[in-house]
C-alpha cells in the first residue's frame, strides 16, 4: 500500500491536465487511498495552482468526506489565497463551510490573506463574525491576521478595535498596527504606538517607524531608531539600510545617508535610487550623476525613478550631451514613457536651451500634467 501511495504522490505531481487528474481519482477510488489526508492534501496543492478547476476540487473533496479532517480544505484555500486569483479562496472557503466543514485557527489566518490581496472588506467582517461565534477571537494567530486585514484595507476603527482586545500581543500584533498606519499616512500615530511596545522590535517594525520618520522629517527620532537598530544587534543589512538611508536623505542630512550608502555590504536598485534621488532634491546634481555613473559601472540597471532624477541633474547642470544620451539609453533598453519621464526630458531640454525639442516631446506625449 505504501509503494501505491508513492506512486500515486509522484503521479499527481507530474499531473498538468484535468484529464490526467480524472484518471488518478479513478484509481484512487479503487485503491481506497482516496480518504488518506495526505494524498488529499497533495492533490488540493494541484488545485490550488490549476485556479480553472475550482468547482472540480469542491466536488472531490466533498466526495472524499469530511472526515478526512482539516488539512485537506485548509491547504486548497492556502494554495488559492496566494494564487493570482485570491478571492477564490473565499468562495470556496464558503463553500465547503456551507457543506458542513469546520473551519479552525488555521483556516481563518488563510482567508483572511485572500481578503487581504482582494480588498474584500465586507467578506472579511462576515469571516470576522464567524471567528468571534466560534470562539477563536482570543487566538492569537487569527487575531493578528484579522489585525493585518483591517490595517491594509484601511478600517483603522476595527483594527484598533481588534489590537485593544487582544491580551496577548506580539511584535507581530504591534508592527501590523504600525506599518499599517505607515501605509496609510497616518506616521504620527505609528510613532506613537512604536514608543508605545512592549516588546522587542523586529526588522519590519524598524522600517516602518524609519519610513514615519523621514516622511514626517523627524530627524532626532530617526537617529534614535538608528541607535536602537545598533542596540538590538540587527545590524545594516540591506532592507534596514535603505530605510535609513532614505530617512536621512527625506531628512536633507546627506552626509550621513552618503555614509550609509558607502558602508552597505550590498546595494539593490532601491539603494542607488534613494542615494541619487536624494542628491538630486538636495541640489547636488553633479554628485548624483557621477553616482549614476558608478550605478552603470556596477552593473544594476536604472529605474524610470532613477532616469528622471538624472535627467533633472542634467537640466540643473545644463548637461545637454549628458541629458541627450540618456533619452538614447531609455529609447534603446525599450523603457516605456510615462508622463514623469516626459516631462523630465522636456524641461531638460528647455533648460538647455533646446526649445524646439522640449516642444516636440511635449506634442508628442499622449498626456501632460501641471508640471508638464
Amino acid at each position: 500500500m505504501q509503494f501505491l501511495k508513492l506512486k500515486f504522490l509522484n503521479s499527481i505531481h507530474r499531473c498538468s491536465s484535468i484529464r490526467s487528474l480524472k484518471k488518478i481519482h479513478a484509481q484512487l477510488i479503487t485503491s481506497g487511498l482516496l480518504h488518506d489526508e495526505f494524498v488529499l492534501s497533495k492533490l488540493s496543492e494541484f488545485f490550488g495552482k490549476h485556479v480553472g478547476f475550482v468547482d472540480y476540487a469542491f466536488d472531490f473533496l466533498n466526495q472524499s468526506g469530511l472526515h478526512v479532517g482539516t488539512l485537506p480544505y485548509n491547504t486548497l484555500i492556502a494554495a488559492y489565497a496566494n494564487s493570482g486569483t485570491p478571492k477564490a479562496a473565499f468562495l470556496v472557503y464558503g463553500r465547503i463551510v456551507g457543506s458542513g466543514f469546520v473551519p479552525d485557527m488555521y483556516t481563518f489566518p488563510m482567508v483572511m490573506k485572500a481578503c487581504n490581496k482582494f480588498l474584500g472588506v465586507q467578506e472579511g467582517e462576515e469571516v470576522h463574525g464567524v471567528v468571534v461565534k466560534m470562539g477563536f477571537s482570543c487566538d492569537l494567530y487569527v487575531q493578528n491576521s484579522l489585525l493585518h486585514f483591517y490595517s491594509v484595507c484601511g478600517r483603522w476603527g476595527g483594527a484598533g478595535r481588534v489590537f485593544d482586545e487582544m491580551l496577548v500581543r506580539d511584535v507581530v500584533s504591534w508592527t501590523g498596527l504600525i506599518s499599517g498606519y505607515v501605509r496609510t499616512g497616518l506616521f504620527d500615530e505609528a510613532i506613537a504606538l512604536f514608543l508605545k511596545m512592549d516588546v522587542v522590535p523586529n526588522v519590519a517594525t524598524f522600517v516602518s517607524v524609519l519610513v514615519a520618520c523621514g516622511r514626517m522629517g523627524y530627524l532626532s527620532m530617526g537617529k534614535g531608531v538608528h541607535g536602537l537598530v545598533y542596540k538590538r544587534g540587527f545590524g545594516i543589512g540591506l532592507v534596514v539600510g535603505n530605510a535609513l538611508m532614505d530617512m536621512y536623505v527625506k531628512c536633507e542630512c546627506l552626509c550621513e545617508a552618503r555614509r550609509l550608502f558607502d558602508e552597505l555590504p550590498e546595494r539593490d536598485i532601491v539603494s542607488w535610487t534613494c542615494i541619487i534621488s536624494g542628491l538630486v532634491q538636495c541640489k547636488h546634481p553633479k554628485d548624483s550623476l557621477e553616482l549614476f555613473y558608478d550605478m552603470q559601472v556596477s552593473g544594476v540597471k536604472p529605474d524610470r525613478v532613477v532616469l528622471n532624477s538624472v535627467l533633472s541633474a542634467c537640466a540643473s547642470l545644463g548637461a545637454l550631451d549628458y541629458g541627450i544620451w540618456v533619452q538614447e539609453y531609455i529609447e534603446l533598453q525599450g523603457i516605456e514613457w510615462d508622463i514623469h519621464i516626459g516631462t523630465a526630458l522636456v524641461d531638460m531640454y528647455a533648460k538647455c536651451g533646446c526649445l524646439e525639442m522640449a516642444l516636440q516631446i511635449f506634442n508628442g506625449m499622449p498626456s501632460w500634467n501641471i508640471f508638464t
